[in-house]
């Protein structure tokens, strides 16, 4: 078995949050990605010997949800509102309870280090067992399509589950000092012996940006994987930005050797 060469297909936040159009964060092009990824996958089910998928998973009251501030007058910010470090600072935003202020404290910290403007603040979303959470039916029909061609399970993963730092990566948090949120190693020693990793999901320019970018990083950081070659591939057409031109990011991740390809090859 372990001289089997592995392809794996990464679907990066497939779900009715931003997938669908009565999503609370539909990302605009979603729907008709999530169908060109559905037929994808059940055309070429035999392409993938792993299909593994991320999951945004969120509480109502995490730091980047709305009701987790408050202004002098008592108010929650409107989503979008961007929090920068300077209005922290200030008092125009404070944590509503006491006790979370110990934690905004230390986000903007880690912001100062790591040079990040501000902290959006976004409609609350995927939060854990609500129908957003719950992964686009085309796309949960081809991963049942997928299983029964494979007879392998299909690997869910994760993230943002720690309501107090954003984690856009699947493999790390912004604020990645906290044990749930630190590098995953152990996902990404699986992905490196992989022949190939084909990325698809939402949103291009957040989650899905940053997870290859992750992946990428940390690859570097290991020399290539002491010489593992593998293709790293994006269905271009199965994933859409939030905002931005859709060309800035792809031409990022080309020229950090990414093929982007079409779903139907």
């Amino acid at each position: 078995m372990n001289n089997v060469k592995r392809n794996a297909l990464f679907i990066i936040d497939p779900q009715n949050d931003f997938c669908d159009q009565r999503g609370s964060l539909y990302v605009d092009g979603a729907a008709a990605d999530m169908l060109r990824l559905a037929r994808h996958i059940e055309r070429h089910a035999s392409a993938y010997t792993d299909v593994m998928v991320s999951l945004d998973s969120h509480d109502v009251s995490a730091i980047f949800h709305p009701r987790f501030w408050q202004d002098e007058n008592g108010a929650h910010p409107e989503p979008f509102t961007a929090i920068t470090p300077d209005e922290y600072a200030a008092g125009k935003w404070r944590a509503v309870s006491h006790e979370n202020e110990f934690y905004a404290d230390r986000l903007f910290r880690v912001f100062a280090r790591k040079n990040i403007g501000s902290l959006m603040i976004w409609p609350e979303h995927c939060i854990v067992s609500t129908w957003g959470h719950q992964i686009a039916d085309s796309v949960r029909d081809a991963l049942r399509s997928w299983r029964d061609v494979s007879g392998r399970a299909v690997r869910f993963f994760f993230k943002g589950e720690n309501p107090y730092t954003e984690q856009f990566s699947v493999f790390e948090g912004v604020d990645d000092s906290w044990g749930d949120t630190a590098f995953n190693e152990n996902l990404f020693g699986y992905l490196a012996g992989c022949e190939s990793i084909t990325f698809s999901g939402e949103a291009l320019s957040h989650c899905v940006d940053a997870s290859i970018t992750s992946y990428l990083n940390r690859r570097r950081l290991h020399g290539a994987c002491a010489e593992q070659e593998q293709t790293i591939y994006l269905l271009r057409d199965c994933t859409s930005p939030v905002s931005g031109e859709r060309a800035q990011y792809e031409d990022r991740l080309a020229s950090s050797g990414v093929r982007l390809i079409q779903s139907v090859f």
